[in-house]
């Protein structure tokens, strides 16, 4: 089983680079080939919490009291309201394992059709048989 990463593509406790010309990255392209997609797991996609979403949108402390001196604390209250509202707690974040790269199949596609195998030569009769 391969796991994609940001940069890398794990196996095991290895990381295989992204790199065409490297013996172990045209392996596991080979692999992919001749077992199927079902062997690559995506990469861990990170949904932040809300408290993470909140903090990234509150305005510094210097604006918050600003706001309060010159607009009033009913002013403040509905400006934070509005982003507890916009991410309410209910979002609780975490990961989870997104799809696998497009790049993945691209590559498979891009191997070349292995040989024919050759075919098989008729037996010939013995003609004692007969």
């Amino acid at each position: 089983m391969y796991k994609i990463t940001s940069d890398n593509i794990k196996k095991g406790n290895s990381y295989i680079p992204t790199d065409s010309a490297n013996s172990d990255y045209q392996q596991f392209i080979q692999d992919v080939a001749e077992q199927g997609i079902d062997i690559v797991e995506g990469p861990d996609v990170i949904e932040p919490s809300y408290a993470e979403l909140r903090t990234s949108e509150y305005p510094s402390y210097a604006d918050q009291f600003d706001k309060i001196y010159h607009e009033g604390v009913d002013a403040w209250k509905d400006e934070i309201q509005a982003i507890k509202d916009k991410y309410p707690k209910t979002i609780t974040g975490g990961t989870t394992v997104g799809g696998v790269p497009d790049w993945v199949q691209e590559a498979v596609d891009a191997l070349p059709p292995p040989p024919p195998e050759p075919e098989a030569e008729p037996e010939e009769e013995d003609p004692e048989d007969s």
